[in-house]
């Protein structure tokens, strides 16, 4: 906070004092208790949906160049219950010749959005991964982040929990990389 807005709050805060201990004694009306439906209204339905296209960056060792889609299609009742959460997603990674890396597809289990990002994490309920022989897909969690930029390049993120690492309901990462092409679009 900069000296100005600080010193306006410290102004603000004295005569608020200054003007309650100079009003007289009044008896205090009750103050109305929130009302659900209120409350509810902030706190509505949420979503993400839609499909992202990028290209694996250097920063991927040896899969740099390989195009990678997301979809996701979930939905939440309110973004207070993430647990509330419907929807599917499908994943496929191919290298630059065509040959498949991994294609799989499950149910979201838990949406969480804020602003313009979401994440959503699922369970993988169908897929191959013949990159990587003997690799079970099916019952891995895995995370999906996204960055709604509307139609300026969003960002998507991932994290798989089939590689070992853990994934919690509605956890995730930083969307970290620009899709090429596609379209998501947040809902909150």
């Amino acid at each position: 906070m900069n000296r100005r807005l600080a010193t306006a709050a410290v102004s603000l805060l004295l005569l608020t004092a200054t003007v309650a201990t100079a009003a007289p004694a009044a008896v205090a009306a009750p103050v109305p208790a929130a009302q659900p439906a209120a409350a509810a209204a902030d706190f509505g339905p949420v979503s993400v949906r839609g499909t992202g296209n990028t290209v694996l960056t250097a920063s991927f060792h040896g899969f740099e160049g390989d195009p990678v889609q997301i979809s996701v299609d979930a939905r939440a009742a309110t973004n207070t219950d993430p647990h509330s959460t419907a929807g599917h997603f499908h994943v496929r990674h191919v290298r630059t010749d065509g040959r498949l890396v991994a294609d799989f597809e499950g149910d979201i289990t838990c949406l969480a959005v804020g602003g313009r990002e979401a994440i959503a994490t699922g369970v993988v309920t169908k897929g191959e991964a013949p990159w990587f022989p003997g690799l079970e897909l099916v019952g891995q969690k895995v995370s999906l982040s996204v960055e709604d930029n509307g139609r300026h390049g969003d960002r998507m993120g991932w994290v798989w929990g089939v590689f070992g690492q853990p994934v919690s309901d509605c956890q995730g990462t930083v969307p970290f990389i620009r899709t090429s092409s596609g379209d998501f679009s947040v809902r909150s």
